[in-house]
């Protein structure tokens, strides 16, 4: 389709050509060679470009001596002899196949002869200028206009068309007496010309021998995206992205094919040739295309970076043309964001029982203030003056921004002249969050020129500019993020404490100490029953810290061709990145545990300076039936990053232009650490095609990185691949269903040298001061920091890929699946270490190997009948992946909020970052089932667990030696706690469904996952019982309160005993199915806008996130981590919003 609307501007941007350029000369000096090679050379000594639907790998040339010939000359002495004729349209050059004169002069002229005229469309409706259209067995044909229609004349009854388009499937069409007959043309299998990004230049797509997914530009104009990241979830098999937070700007966690490491498993980004760590800065309507390096043979070219795979995005350039064209497109949208889901806590008068229950289960005397119904009564009327209800505070309502508006706005001008192209975009995207004062700002100026300088010598360049900012609230923190306080803060606590009226005396000193009216800060209300803070207020509070950056990513490429066959290429990338923090604590005092005595001013600067300089010669030539491509290059790159931070306290007020640093007083502060990498590298890539039906691809990379110490620098790193196109062999031809069919195969390794620069260093620095006997002189000492490793060296990725690529039916349906083992070895961790050793921290080591194993399939169909058009695209990618060996080291455990306890650890034989605890078996009913729950002494497993609480299981126990011994011992201790959930699901898909109808079009996408758990750390909170904090409002009625009452929620009690263990209790399935986008639009007609000169407009409406279908208790059910080790783990996550949204595409 891509090629099909590149055809399209060409035939509007200029003229129509229907002879040969005058500067077109050839030379030629070849002797008994195929008619291929004969055109590839023509080719690659001219503009024009050849495209035909005939076999011609038969046909040979005797000899071509020519020398400085025109065009039309070689043609007519080459082609006439073979029978063959051909049309030019532009810059193509259609062959076709003609009869003899005799021949044609041997049909009747007695037939009727008639014109035939009509119109070639794709299958989509629109028009396909620059179509042939040809009488079968004859040299009569014609080419569509830029409408799509043709005429002929003097066509015959019986006579049958052939309509043919580059890329597309031939079609034959009987006349049988029709003077007007109307084709649309379908695609051919995998686009006969169509290219992929790859390492280092580009490839046809049937030539691929790596795993290869590709998300085209343009199916992402029917899904408005907030970042580019987000373009790629569900797009494609064996493609992972996880929200690590729903927060305005925020940019999912991507991963490909499973975890590789306990570390950083982000993918290597580029970005138009320039390494990137993330894209969320990238406007996504600057997008050409997205290709995902999946396999060891397709990202082994980019070598140490590349070990998590590699995501290559290709931006919008300019189109050429013969006479100067351009068009100018304008895409907007708008719309508004709510929370899909929201917690209900509690009202007041439940929550005084919720805490009286609590207390009475223990036997302690109730909280004064809830002590009698009198008082009791007295909160609820207090409440119902101010807050105008009984029920309280609803503090989820009250950090709730409804209705957050987001808005899109991107105009680009796009053209080019015959040897110069451009493209300049302006964007400009904003969104407000779900949660007050969190919001994102972007705005993106990005330009492209390509310019064809001479017939020997390409050069292009871009340039982006990139501002950034954007506020934050906290979140993901059980202690004081704001969605956790939301909903643990009591609904007694008023929002504010600066016109209360009628406050009860027991309620007098609480809410009003510390109070100043004339401190802003200090009208909101310190939280009464809890050591949390105020939501509100913390909203407010963080909304004074802003962070704002801008971005300068560029590129200059010059492409010389030093002969047809042999090209050099030079690019020098640059990435320039500032970024300001400006922070603002005011002085205010709510109560104990939200205060501060002196305002503070803090200014945290970031810069980056990055470039890489990549070189590489190319050698592509074709041996009558083999073609050779290989291709050596280096690259060298440098990144420089330095951050200072200040603060200073003590403002004389908290006015805004008090918020600067010289405006403080006292406690100067600054602290900051610059820190520079580098790394030079060689590579090659060798592609041999034979008849381009058996592929080799070879590559090969050798990184130098100043992350290592001398002596382990250097790696090399191979891989190879092999591709059998099998649906080309002679004993294919009588499946004529199968229209394509090729198998894969692939191995190779891949480096990784994701740590700290200077790991292998050891640090020195002050270590505190002593007083070597005199207390009033201390002395200031130094000591080691950290200790390094000088051993520590590459870590290494194996991976072995086995795919089939299908297309059936004329290419309506496709196949694309791949099996995969991927391991790493040498893995570079942090490995526990004993305490006994006195090491200041745990040094880096090559200690540990991981496996992952999995299965991607990627789906398509597509189908058109008359004006109805709908395709269906599907993905499916299930992995396992297993700790295989962690160097003899002890396992990594994690631990957060949950009781400070081991909650999820990484071992050999086991998933990376599982969740640990205790399984549990239901809730204990009576004292008698405690009794009974013994071991053979007589001895109780569970002593102090009292009706109502949980029970948990004896799985083992522990031998003379120490070790574990799987089978009940009679004793609950460490040794029971087992794997109770896996964060990391059996499998993820996507499945997009779309159609459209005489201008009207609908696109779904669905996206989810299944067998990934959730440990749900809120419950810890908001249902242990204990009554510290605000509870979900079914806890008075599904809680355990007798014999048989429940076997799923313990008690209510004060005293939670073992209830607060890490156990499966707090693990659920978090498992789903979302609709993730939805758009309807509409494409008025042509007709209609003539008079507006318009080329097309189109409206739509749409949504993201709309419905969410789970088993989840909390907010959100997609819930990822940078940090593999603490992935899907809910502590207060911001989720993602429900969005509501219409906009306009506009192409002038």
């Amino acid at each position: 389709m891509r090629l099909a609307i590149f055809l399209f501007f060409a035939f509007v941007f200029g003229a129509q050509a229907k002879s040969f350029s005058q500067s077109s000369k050839l030379t030629l000096d070849l002797t008994k060679t195929r008619l291929m090679d004969v055109l590839n050379e023509i080719e690659k000594q001219s503009d024009y470009y050849f495209y035909f639907n005939l076999d011609l790998d038969n046909y040979m040339v005797e000899h071509v001596h020519v020398k400085d010939k025109e065009i039309k000359q070689v043609l007519n002495d080459v082609l006439t002899d073979l029978g063959l004729g051909y049309e030019v349209v532009d810059r193509y050059i259609v062959i076709k196949k003609v009869d003899s004169p005799n021949e044609r002069n041997s049909n009747s002229k007695a037939e009727q002869q008639k014109g035939v005229s009509g119109k070639v469309s794709d299958s989509t409706g629109a028009p396909l200028p620059g179509a042939t259209v040809v009488v079968k067995g004859t040299a009569q044909g014609a080419v569509t206009d830029r409408d799509g229609n043709f005429q002929l004349m003097d066509v015959s009854d019986d006579a049958v068309l052939l309509f043919s388009f580059v890329g597309m499937k031939t079609q034959e069409v009987a006349v049988a007496g029709q003077s007007s007959i109307n084709v649309r043309l379908v695609e051919d299998a995998i686009g006969i010309e169509e290219v992929v990004a790859v390492g280092y230049g580009t490839m046809k797509k049937s030539d691929l021998t790596g795993s290869v997914s590709q998300v085209d530009g343009d199916d992402l104009k029917n899904v408005a995206v907030r970042t580019a990241a987000d373009a790629l979830q569900g797009r494609s098999a064996g493609v992972m992205v996880t929200s690590t937070s729903g927060s305005p700007g925020s940019m999912g966690a991507v991963r490909i094919r499973g975890v590789g490491t306990v570390n950083n498993n982000d993918p290597l980004f580029v970005v138009d040739g320039l390494p990137q760590s993330n894209i969320g800065w990238l406007n996504p309507n600057d997008i050409q295309s997205i290709e995902i390096l999946k396999d060891a043979s397709a990202t082994s070219i980019y070598g140490a970076r590349a070990a998590n795979g590699v995501i290559m995005v290709t931006t919008k350039k300019g189109s050429s043309g013969k006479d100067y064209k351009s068009s100018v497109s304008f895409d907007m949208f708008i719309g508004f964001q709510n929370p899909e889901k929201r917690y209900h806590m509690l009202n007041a008068e439940e929550f005084m029982e919720f805490k009286n229950r609590a207390y009475t289960a223990t036997g302690q005397a109730l909280l004064d203030d809830f002590s009698t119904p009198e008082k009791r009564e007295q909160i609820l009327q207090f409440l119902e003056k101010n807050t105008g209800s009984r029920e309280g505070t609803d503090w989820w309502k009250e950090i709730m921004h409804k209705n957050a508006p987001m808005q899109s706005y991107n105009i680009a001008l796009s053209g080019g002249l015959e040897k110069l192209r451009y493209h300049s975009s302006l964007g400009y995207m904003s969104q407000d969050g779900i949660v007050k004062a969190s919001d994102y700002e972007r705005i993106s100026w990005r330009n492209t020129l390509n310019a064809d300088l001479a017939k020997w010598f390409k050069m292009s360049a871009n340039v982006g500019i990139i501002y950034e900012n954007r506020r934050n609230v906290s979140e993901s923190n059980p202690y004081n993020g704001t969605i956790f306080s939301a909903m643990t803060a009591d609904p007694i606590t008023p929002v504010y404490r600066n016109n209360l009226v009628d406050v009860p005396s027991f309620l007098q000193s609480k809410l009003m100490t510390g109070y100043e009216p004339s401190n802003e800060f200090s009208q909101y209300a310190g939280v009464l029953y809890s050591n949390k803070p105020n939501p509100v207020a913390q909203v407010e509070l963080m909304g004074l810290n802003v962070w704002e950056g801008i971005s300068v990513k560029s590129g200059l490429t010059g492409d010389l061709n030093l002969t047809p066959w042999l090209k050099f290429r030079s690019n020098f990338g640059l990435d320039v990145h500032r970024g300001l923090s400006k922070g603002f604590t005011p002085k205010y005092y709510l109560d104990g545990d939200q205060n501060a005595t002196d305002a503070t001013v803090g200014r945290r600067y970031y810069s980056t300076n990055y470039w890489v300089w990549d070189n590489t010669l190319t050698f592509d030539k074709t041996f009558e039936a083999h073609r050779v491509l290989a291709m050596v290059g280096t690259s060298a790159e440098e990144n420089k990053y330095e951050e200072t931070g200040a603060s200073k306290q003590g403002t004389i007020n908290n006015d805004e232009d008090q918020r600067i640093i010289n405006a403080a007083s006292k406690n100067p502060a600054a602290d900051g650490y610059d820190v520079t990498s580098s790394m030079n590298s060689y590579f090659g890539r060798l592609f041999y095609t034979y008849r381009d039906r058996y592929l080799f691809t070879f590559n090969i990379r050798r990184d130098g990185s100043s992350n290592f110490a001398e002596g382990n620098r250097w790696g090399v790193f191979p891989s190879f691949s092999l591709g059998w196109v099998f649906s080309e062999e002679g004993f294919m031809d009588k499946y004529e269903f199968l229209d394509m069919g090729k198998l894969r195969f692939g191995a190779g390794e891949i480096g990784n040298h994701n740590i700290g620069s200077g790991a292998y260093l050891s640090t020195y620095g002050n270590s505190g001061y002593y007083t070597f006997g005199n207390p009033r002189m201390p002395y200031l000492s130094g000591g080691r920091n950290s200790v390094g490793n000088p051993n520590i060296k590459w870590e290494t990725t194996r991976q072995i890929d086995l795919g089939v690529d299908l297309a059936f039916f004329d290419s309506r349906f496709t196949v694309t699946a791949d099996y995969f083992v991927k391991t790493t070895d040498d893995m570079l961790v942090q490995v526990p270490l004993p305490s006994s050793f006195g090491y200041p921290n745990t040094p880096w080591t090559n200690a540990g190997s991981i496996e992952n194993k999995g299965l991607e399939l990627e789906l398509g169909f597509k189908e058109s009948i008359r004006d109805f058009n709908f395709s269906i695209d599907a993905n499916l990618f299930t992995f396992k992946n297993k700790v295989v060996s962690l160097g003899g080291g002890e396992p990594i455990n994690g631990s957060t909020h949950l009781g400070n306890m081991t909650h999820t650890r990484t071992e050999v034989g086991m998933p990376i970052g599982y969740f640990y605890g205790w399984k549990t078996d239901g809730i204990f009913q009576t004292q008698a089932e405690i009794d009974a729950y013994a071991n053979n002494e007589g001895e109780l497993i569970q002593p102090t667990a009292q009706p109502g609480d949980l029970k948990f299981q004896d799985l083992n126990g522990v031998d003379a030696d120490g070790n574990i011994v799987k089978g009940p011992d009679g004793v609950l201790n460490d040794a029971d706690r087992v794997m109770v959930g896996n964060p990391f699901p059996d499998f993820t898909y996507g499945f997009t469904l779309a159609a459209d109808y005489k201008g009207f079009d609908v696109s779904l996408f669905f996206q989810g996952s299944v067998g990934n758990d959730i440990l749900n750390i809120l419950k810890y909170d908001i249902r242990s019982g204990a009554g510290w904090y605000n509870a979900p409002d079914d806890m008075l009625d599904i809680a355990w309160n007798g014999p048989g009452t429940s076997n799923t929620q313990f008690a209510i009690s004060a005293n939670s005993r073992q209830n607060l263990q890490m156990s499966d209790w707090y693990v659920e399935d978090g498992s789903y199915i979302r609709l993730k986008n939805v758009q309807i639009g509409y494409t008025i007609p042509k007709t209609v806008l003539k008079a507006l000169n318009n080329h097309n407009i189109r409206v739509w409406v749409g949504g993201q996130n709309l419905f969410t279908i789970t088993d989840y208790s909390g907010l959100d059910p997609e819930i990822g981590s940078s940090d593999p080790k603490f992935m899907g783990i809910d502590q207060g996550f911001y989720p993602q919003a429900r969005i509501f949204m219409m906009g306009i595409n506009a192409t002038f």
